[in-house]
């Protein structure tokens, strides 16, 4: 199977099941190639032929972008090498999800996947308030029925409380001692993988290209919004305003740039599927005509308060 023709299944599947998916982003080099959104749950999707071809760098703006909005980054793919990836399993690539074209068919219509793989091996997560339910019911201790599986009080006791993930082996035996479905799915729209320590350098200096750029996301700053720059997406920042739940996605605008219509679409469209404004800033705005707002350094320098923004805009 061609990408092209992946990422045709992966939009089909999404917005047969009655998801927003925004345009797919060629304009800059982009760690995801689009985003989805039905109801409240957000997606960034990548989609990879092998998941060995996803760069650790892409990695980290596709977790990164879906922090900024607190929802989930998805790779599809099918392969890992020369490996065939198992259907209803969850997979793991430097920290971000990893799903069968036919696993995200059974997540969009509501069946979702138990195990997850790791280089450990296949584990579950196991209902903890039902396996300590069932043992009282059947009178037996920790100890008991620890033993009866074969494991510790230790790791029966890390089940209970959920503070760990069982073997598909011990997670059977448990069931077929309790008598009871103790595994759990995982709503990967709703689980997002953004509980990691922020990333090393993800807010750093560096980012800033020069000083044009510092001094207007200082300014948002200053206005108290919460601002987070991003790689590899088609947008340089993403500026949240608690205080009015406005969000903006911010584009540098460069003069010389060919493919401002594809950018000014992609980020129309994503906008409206993330929830956010797009708006692109500069020191002036050139001849190039775009159809989403523009502020220019001096304008933005004037600004005091939020609402002088937001009427802007």
């Amino acid at each position: 199977m061609e990408r092209t023709e992946a990422l045709d299944i992966a939009e089909a599947t999404l917005h047969n099941s009655g998801f927003m998916v925004s345009r797919r982003c060629n304009s800059k080099i982009s760690c995801f190639d689009f985003a989805a959104r039905k109801e409240e749950n957000i997606v960034f999707v990548k989609v990879l032929i092998d998941i060995k071809d996803i760069s650790p760098s892409d990695a980290i703006g596709l977790r990164e972008a879906a922090k900024c909005f607190d929802c989930t980054s998805l790779i599809i793919s099918d392969m890992n090498g020369n490996e065939k990836l198992s259907d209803d399993t969850l997979y793991s690539r430097y920290d971000v999800y990893v799903v069968t074209f036919k696993t995200l068919d059974d997540i969009v219509r509501g069946t979702y996947p138990m195990i997850e793989a790791t280089p450990g091996g296949y584990f579950v997560r196991l209902d903890g308030d039902e396996i300590r339910a069932r043992r009282h019911d059947l009178g037996l201790s920790i100890g008991k029925l620890a033993g009866m599986v074969g494991i510790s009080r230790r790791a029966l006791y890390g089940y209970e409380r959920e503070l760990t993930r069982a073997s598909v082996s011990i997670a059977y035996k448990l069931t077929e001692i309790l008598g009871v479905p103790l595994v759990k799915t995982i709503n990967i729209l709703r689980n997002s993988q953004n509980n990691h320590e922020t990333d090393e350098n993800s807010q750093q200096p560096s980012y800033i290209k020069n000083k044009i750029h510092k001094l207007i996301i200082d300014k948002f700053t200053q206005l108290g919004f919460r601002v987070t720059q991003l790689r590899r997406v088609p947008f340089d920042f993403v500026a949240s305003c608690p205080k009015t739940n406005l969000r903006i996605i911010g584009s540098f605008l460069k003069k010389k740039r060919k493919d401002i219509d594809s950018q000014v679409e992609e980020m129309t469209s994503l906008g409206e599927v993330i929830k956010a404004k797009p708006v692109f800033f500069g020191i002036s705005q050139s001849n190039t005509q775009i159809n989403i707002p523009f502020l220019g350094l001096e304008d933005l320098t004037k600004l005091s308060k939020i609402e002088e923004l937001t009427s802007l805009l």
